[in-house]
């Protein structure tokens, strides 16, 4: 209902293909930058690759790959890019939500050692998480309140919005705030870092994405502005 409302010239056929090159755009995405936080060993033992192939995503480059993926789909077959987008953002939070509860189910994306009153604890020896019986932050629960939260704040503001893309920039500065701090609680330790060790991989990612956001926010709602005023 609502993409017949964005665009009514769109069809299942349109919409499936889109859905299909997103979902190829994102695993490759998130294989290299899952290869890319460990590229040395990567690099030194490419066999390593396949066996670990099954082993997860990284989030952010499934993002960023889908994106221009997105755009490209869009601009094919002349839909509103940035309306678009937006309705995008709202079910991108949707799956990355529940992303979460899933790696929270299979152990991955685990927290550091804490208390037990503040922790779950993982005793099956065929999940994810380091160490096993000692309890960890749930730091997957605390990115998917995050995730859920956006998505709650972009259904309010989707009827009341000021301008095309508002929605999916929210998403993006929304989530790098949360997810930089999220980050100092992790405790798998292949995420990679930059700069000596001072911040992982997702943390440099949601900064730039951050200063890009904010941006282009502003950029778009002075656009709108303009026009406002011209008329």
């Amino acid at each position: 209902t609502i993409l017949n409302q964005q665009h009514p010239t769109w069809s299942a056929d349109k919409i499936s293909e889109i859905v299909l090159y997103t979902i190829i755009a994102s695993v490759i995405g998130g294989k290299v930058f899952l290869y890319l936080a460990d590229l040395p060993r990567y690099m030194a033992n490419p066999a390593d690759m396949f066996k670990d192939f099954g082993s997860g995503f990284v989030f952010y480059g499934s993002f960023l790959f889908a994106l221009p993926t997105l755009l490209w789909c869009f601009k094919k077959h002349n839909f509103p890019t940035l309306k678009m987008f937006d309705i995008v953002a709202i079910g991108c939070t949707m799956v990355h939500g529940m992303g979460k509860i899933g790696c929270f189910m299979a152990g991955c994306c685990h927290g550091k050692v804490c208390s037990p009153n503040l922790g779950i604890t993982y005793n099956n020896i065929n999940c994810s998480a380091i160490p096993l019986n000692m309890p960890l932050y749930p730091t997957q629960l605390y990115d998917a309140t995050i995730i859920f939260s956006i998505m709650i704040v972009l259904i309010l503001i989707l009827p009341k919005k000021k301008f095309d893309g508002q929605l999916l920039l929210i998403y993006i500065i929304l989530y790098a705030i949360g997810r930089f701090f999220t980050e100092f609680l992790r405790g798998d330790s292949d995420r990679g870092t930059v700069f000596n060790g001072m911040l992982s991989h997702s943390q440099f990612v949601a900064i730039c994405l951050f200063v890009l956001g904010i941006g282009f926010y502003f950029f778009l709602n002075r656009k709108r502005n303009f026009k406002t005023n011209e008329k």
